[in-house]
Formats: structure tokens, sequence, C-alpha cells
């Protein structure tokens, strides 16, 4: 468990709130389980009620985390992860949570070398889980959301444009088979969108903007996509 201080990285605060605009409300709404398989399927399969059960567990005590940043939501979620890992080990979807959660403890941490061996660990962690599962939407999400507002410095955004771009072509799809929640896939072509702006692709960002309305409208990510959408037209 690594314990938050008062004193903020702004960067990484950034970062902190981006996420929790677009993703605060999922931890009410029930996420529905639909990660990748890890490496002892039987296990999982044999267990799959356990598995779902943990595992909603940990979705629930990590948004908490964005939501309040208190040190007991930070414990918790720490503690759910951990009973995850430890019952289900090499689990692609605990591990990308789990190093999204080492950069939110990074972003509270004042001790320089702590914060460094935080984000190090949670983004090894982050590329490790869209590895072990590179079809898994959310884990992409996870990923890409996590990293889009680090530092220059740690070169993250190419690949986050890359991750979004490759969600951008199956978020819609995804959400209406019902194995990607509409937050996240609204989410998703929030941020396509405002990617397609800096490109200069203005008519692409457009549409992106009105998918991600579509897909979830209430959701905070659609939302956003409509503030966006109006300084377009």
């Amino acid at each position: 468990m690594h314990a938050r201080h008062n004193r903020t990285t702004p960067q990484f605060e950034s970062g902190v709130a981006a996420i929790a605009l677009l993703c605060g409300l999922f931890a009410a709404i029930g996420l529905p389980v639909f990660a990748a398989p890890p490496p002892n399927p039987m296990n999982r399969a044999q267990n799959h009620g356990t598995y779902a059960q943990k595992l909603d567990a940990a979705r629930t005590a990590y948004f908490q985390v964005l939501t309040t940043g208190s040190r007991d939501a930070d414990h918790a979620a720490h503690q759910a992860l951990s009973d995850l890992e430890h019952a289900f080990p090499g689990d692609p979807t605990a591990e990308v949570y789990h190093g999204s959660l080492e950069l939110l403890d990074a972003a509270h941490d004042w001790q320089i070398w702590n914060l460094h061996r935080q984000a190090t660990d949670g983004l090894l962690r982050l590329d490790h889980a869209v590895a072990a599962a590179p079809d898994d939407a959310e884990i992409r999400f996870m990923r890409a959301a996590t990293s889009w507002h680090l530092p220059a410095f740690y070169h993250r955004r190419p690949q986050c444009e890359s991750d979004f771009a490759w969600l951008s072509g199956r978020a819609v799809a995804s959400a209406r088979q019902g194995t990607l929640p509409p937050e996240l896939a609204a989410a998703s072509m929030n941020y396509w969108g405002r990617i397609l702006v800096r490109r200069g692709q203005s008519d692409r960002a457009r549409t992106a903007f009105q998918q991600a309305i579509q897909i979830a409208p209430q959701s905070p990510g659609a939302q956003d996509a409509a503030r966006r959408l109006r300084s377009l037209q």
C-alpha cells in the first residue's frame, strides 16, 4: 500500500481530474464483466461467480479513489485489487486497474523518487496488461485514459492516440454488443474527437463527438463531447 500525501504534482492532478470527469460515475452504474481470460481460463471458468464479484468490487473501489481521493478509498482499492490478483493471478484486467492506481498514487506523492518509481511501475503494468489482452477494449481504454495527461517527458501521447484510434473503430459496435459499457465507449469517441480536432480534421471530429453523444447521452464523456461539438459549429 502506498501512502497518499497532501502535496500533489499539477500535471498528474490534471490527469486525475480528466479521468474522473469521464469515468467517475461508472462505480454507481455497475460495470459488466467482459475482461479477457487470465492465463488459467479453466480456473476462471469454474469460478465465474467469484471472479465477477471480486472484479466488480475492485472496479467499484478504484472509481471511489477517483471520486473521493481519500486515503481510505485508496487503501480499499489496493486491498480489492490484491484480493482479485491473489485469487486470479495474471488477470490482465486486474493488472490494468492496478497500474492505473499506481499512477494515481504517484500524483499524490511529494517525494520525487517515489513518484518516479510508482509512475514507472504503473506504466509497466498498463503495457503488460495490453500485451496480455490486446483485443480487450476496457484494458485499452484504461491505458489510454490513464496515460493521456502524463507530462510530455513520459512520451506517451503517440501511444494514447494509437489506442484511441483503435478504440474508435470498435467502440460503437462494442457498446451495441454489450462488450463495452456505453460510458466507456462514449468517452473513447470523445477522446478521439479531441485528437482529430488537433489534427485539423474537423469533419471527422464532429462525427466522433456525435457518436459519443448517441452512445450514452448522459455520460460525462458525451456531455463533454456536446460542448466540444458546439464549438465546431
